[in-house]
C-alpha cells in the first residue's frame, strides 16, 4: 500500500533533505516555478490529488518509501549524547508534534516500542512539519533492554511523571550527559517498571485546574528545560 506525505512545507522539506520519495506529485495548474531537483514527477488535476490524500495537500504530495528504522547501536556509534524515549505513544498527531520539538532541541535519537505504539505513518510525518529530517527513530522489542543498555553505556535516566519520588523541572538546575529523556503513553503514562529503572524521576508544576498536560506539549518543554540547562554550562 503507498504511503504518502504532503502539504508544500512537508514535501519541500522531504525534498531538500533527500527522504526517500518513489515519486512526487504537483497539481498542474499551481504557479510553482522553483526547479527541482528530482526526476519522476507527475503533474495531475486536482481531483487526481484529492484521490491520494485526505487532506490539505496544497498541491504537493510525495509517495514515499517504507521508513527504515535505525539500530540501538547507532546510538553510541555516533555518541550520541541526548536521547528521547517513548513509551508506548499511540496518537500520530502527538507522535509528530514530538518529533518536531525534538529536533528543535537536538534529541535527535527517538526509541520507540515494537507493539501497542504508532508507527511512523504519513500522518506523523505530515504533522511534524519537517521535523522528521535529521532524526534517528529506533524501534525496540524491549524498553526496558534498551534502558538498561542505555545505562551501561553511561547514559543517565530521566522519567516524566507526577509521583511521591518525583523532583520539580523548575529546581533542576543540572543534568547528567548523555542523558536519556522517557515521556509516557498518553493515558497510563511511563510504566512502574521503567519508573524504577529510571535514576531521576521529574515533574512540571502545574497552576491551573487541568491535571496533566498533553505529552507533545510536556515533552517540549522538558526538551527545552534540558537543552537551555546543558548549554548554560
Amino acid at each position: 500500500m503507498s504511503k504518502y506525505i504532503y502539504g508544500k512545507n512537508s514535501v519541500m522539506d522531504a525534498l531538500n533533505n533527500h527522504f526517500p520519495i518513489k515519486k512526487l506529485f504537483i497539481q498542474n495548474n499551481l504557479s510553482f516555478k522553483q526547479k527541482l531537483n528530482f526526476k519522476n514527477i507527475s503533474y495531475i488535476t486536482l481531483q487526481e490529488m484529492n484521490k491520494l490524500v485526505k487532506g490539505n495537500h496544497q498541491g504537493f504530495i510525495a509517495e514515499i518509501e517504507e521508513y527504515k528504522y535505525f539500530d540501538i547501536g547507532t546510538i553510541i556509534k555516533d555518541k550520541a549524547s541526548q536521547v528521547l524515549v517513548l513509551d508506548h505513544i499511540q496518537d500520530p498527531q502527538n507522535f509528530g508534534a514530538i518529533l518536531r520539538s525534538a529536533n528543535a532541541f537536538n534529541f535527535n535519537y527517538i526509541i520507540i516500542p515494537k507493539d501497542r505504539a504508532c508507527d511512523v505513518t504519513p500522518t506523523v510525518l505530515k504533522t511534524s512539519s519537517g521535523g522528521f529530517n535529521g532524526l534517528k527513530i529506533i524501534k525496540v522489542s524491549s524498553l526496558l533492554e534498551a534502558i538498561n543498555f542505555l545505562k551501561e553505556n553511561g547514559f543517565w535516566v530521566y522519567s516524566s511523571a507526577l509521583n511521591n519520588n518525583a523532583k520539580k523541572l523548575d529546581d533542576l538546575n543540572n543534568f547528567a550527559l548523555p542523558i536519556c529523556l522517557i515521556v509516557g503513553n498518553e493515558e497510563k503514562g511511563i510504566s512502574s517498571t521503567l519508573l524504577k529503572n529510571s535514576d531521576e524521576v521529574i515533574y512540571i508544576e502545574q497552576f491551573g485546574t487541568v491535571q496533566s498536560l498533553n505529552v507533545s506539549v510536556a515533552s517540549a518543554i522538558l526538551m527545552h528545560k534540558i537543552k537551555t540547562t546543558i548549554n548554560k554550562k
